[in-house]
């Protein structure tokens, strides 16, 4: 699963001839994705909170088209296309074509990036940092953290755009039962082959995310709610339908879903979405498990 799209570099990389070779990037030291390696542009990158730049921040420090650095034969440099809060280079204002040198610190807005020169050694030490951040241990799944930090966002977007935003909460039926019989081994086990069975799931631009202890969630931007019911029960039938096997054990389980929508028109919070979903899976298991409950669909709405 790729990276969220909070954060992406939308435009052509740098073109390299050699593994080696030493390529511009901004490294973010201040942000919701601390670590993460954004490649220059080889002529310009544009930055800003619009999802049609090359550098795409969703902060609401951030001006729609923001800042743009530009590559000439003697360096990359900075300018502000006039934003709200400014662009700065070691924390001076920073207006028209100043030049970017080596370990600069870079703020557009409250994000802050290291202007830095790096080789594929350098970039793969980053990431691994920032995976260490963002990644569960066990199931190198996106993290609680950072799925909060990514649901935040997602909902100021959605609260922008209304673009829809489902949430589907899961966990493992009886799976203390499972630790209890089988022991801890057996059930991380379980809680990592599972991860990797439904992960393949998400599309590109959606979160998957262990949210703690047995408990899984996906966020889905711009999905609606039919989609996701229908995405849930995918992932139910998928997860019924699977052995999971542990030394000479096969071990079957099944999982209760909740699935919750927001239009971004009705006032709602993060912290209520996530709510909203709970209440749904706490329903799935008082209906015996091993199912999906949902929001109403518009056509249950209709006919109430």
């Amino acid at each position: 699963m790729s990276d969220r799209t909070e954060y992406t570099l939308h435009a052509a990389q740098v073109d390299l001839n050699s593994p080696g070779e030493k390529k511009p990037c901004l490294v973010m030291i201040r942000g919701d994705f601390i670590g993460q390696v954004y490649e220059l542009n080889d002529d310009t990158t544009l930055i800003g909170r619009s999802d049609d730049v090359d550098l795409t921040i969703s902060d609401t420090s951030i001006s729609r088209k923001h800042a743009q650095i530009v590559h000439r034969p003697d360096g990359f440099f900075l300018s502000d296309l006039g934003s709200t809060n400014g662009s700065f280079i070691n924390k001076e204002a920073v207006f028209d074509h100043s030049q970017l040198a080596e370990g600069d610190k870079v703020a557009i807005g409250h994000v802050v990036f290291k202007f830095t020169y790096q080789d594929d050694d350098d970039t793969e030490y980053h990431m691994m940092l920032r995976n260490m951040a963002i990644k569960d241990g066990l199931t190198r799944v996106y993290n609680k953290r950072y799925f909060t930090e990514v649901l935040e966002k997602e909902c100021e977007y959605n609260r922008r755009n209304q673009v829809g935003l489902c949430l589907i909460l899961f966990d493992i039926d009886h799976f203390k039962q499972i630790n209890d019989t089988w022991g801890h081994p057996a059930g991380d086990l379980i809680l990592k082959h599972l991860a990797q069975l439904i992960e393949s799931e998400a599309r590109g631009y959606d979160v998957f995310a262990r949210y703690g202890g047995e408990e899984f969630v996906f966020l889905l931007r711009g999905s609606p709610l039919p989609a996701a019911v229908q995405l849930a029960e995918r992932v139910r039938h998928e997860v019924e339908a699977h052995t999971f096997a542990y030394d000479d054990l096969e071990l079957k389980i099944s999982i209760s879903l909740g699935v919750a929508y927001w239009d971004g028109e009705t006032p709602m919070t993060d912290e209520e979405l996530v709510e909203a979903a709970d209440k749904r899976l706490y329903e799935a298991k008082e209906g015996g498990r091993n199912q999906v409950r949902h929001d109403p669909l518009p056509e249950e709405e209709t006919s109430e």
